[in-house]
């Protein structure tokens, strides 16, 4: 199966999630213990059906160091400082109220996708976004935030970069080095 059928799939399949509120909770907790030892943290900002990340930033916002993805309309992406709890978000997931660009500064990286494997690769919605982000910028420990229903087979291509740890209600997946 090709990724834009899974993506398709996994789209589906996320937006049934029975028992979301009880499982972004335990999302945000297990979250939330991994920036503890972080001082710079990069989340994305939760839209639709992704795994929420509200409480996320809520919780670090005036603790941590907390940046946002800010993607322009040519599909490039930089970390950009939140100014505010204002998370109000634009068609591409920019946050309004954002500050100076930050890239390769974050000690923690909060990452959103539609399907994973259990070696801690990703489908993401397809615009390479993250992977190019990831490739200019490569410190940081990568996360995505998943329900166990997202867990599906695919191929990797060529400029797919692994995340380090994928987080589910249920389990943390990690990478071999």
């Amino acid at each position: 199966m090709e990724k834009s059928e899974w993506r398709q799939r996994m789209l589906l399949a996320r937006s049934k999630i029975a028992d979301r509120a009880k499982k972004d909770k335990l999302l945000t907790t297990a979250a939330l213990r991994l920036a503890e030892s972080a001082q710079n943290v990069f989340v994305y900002v939760s839209m639709g059906s992704e795994a929420d990340t509200h409480g996320i930033i809520r919780a670090l916002y005036g603790k941590k160091n907390v940046a946002v993805p800010c993607t322009a309309p040519d599909k490039t992406m930089h970390a950009c400082r939140l100014r505010s709890l204002d998370l109000t978000c634009d068609r591409y997931g920019n946050v309004r109220e954002h500050g100076e660009v930050c890239d390769g500064q974050a000690d923690l990286i909060f990452v959103p996708l539609l399907g994973f494997r259990q070696d801690c690769h990703r489908i993401g919605y397809g615009a390479g976004c993250y992977d190019r982000y990831f490739s200019q910028f490569p410190s940081g420990q990568k996360v995505g935030l998943a329900y166990d229903e997202q867990l599906c087979s695919f191929a990797i291509g060529p400029n797919d970069i692994p995340l380090d740890r994928i987080l589910t209600p249920e389990k943390c997946f990690r990478r071999e080095k």
